[in-house]
């Protein structure tokens, strides 16, 4: 077997675990939406729910009563977090099966999801309003959470695959190798 044989399998290898992972990150963030609709449910409509008229504004977020008061700013926010939570650790290690350091990749990833939480809380107060005159509250609140969970998702797939959740052992391969 020549060298560019071996290379050329090496490469579509890399290209079907790429794939695969794609898939099983797709799975998994379609269960980690399961967590985030149910959590965002509970505090939106019914924990939460005495709180919609309460509005606050701070530096770029305006959760005024028409985008849904405290009990919006509440309702993504935790759901946010406790879904990304969750979506950590079965990402780690059902899909990636990372070996690389669990602290350092917890940081990393809290700082990628601090980004995009910072988003996904900004993002609704300049579109939920428009999107809510045309469907109606209910449906907004549904349109506005899959669009950031769409944001955040596109963000995520490349930063755990070629950032936070390497596998070291592969990492120490490509080191070794271009020595």
């Amino acid at each position: 077997m020549d060298n560019n044989t071996c290379v050329q399998e090496k490469t579509d290898n890399s290209k079907k675990k790429t794939l695969w992972q794609f898939i099983l990150f797709t799975l998994f963030s379609m269960v980690t939406t399961v967590v985030d609709f149910g959590t965002f449910s509970l505090f939106n409509y019914w924990i939460f729910t005495k709180l919609k008229d309460v509005s606050i504004q701070f530096w770029l977020f305006d959760y005024s009563i028409v985008n849904g008061g405290l009990c919006a700013l509440l309702s993504f926010a935790l759901s946010f977090i406790i879904s990304q939570t969750f979506n950590f650790f079965i990402q780690r290690k059902a899909t990636f099966k990372a070996t690389n350091n669990v602290l350092k990749s917890a940081i990393m990833y809290a700082i990628m999801v601090l980004v995009v939480f910072f988003i996904s809380l900004w993002l609704p107060t300049l579109i939920r309003e428009p999107i809510v005159n045309l469907v109606g509250e209910t449906w907004g609140d549904i349109i506005v959470k899959n669009i950031n969970m769409t944001m955040s998702f596109a963000i995520q797939f490349p930063m755990n695959k070629w950032v936070i959740m390497r596998d070291s052992k592969t990492v120490q391969k490509h080191l070794t190798k271009s020595k």
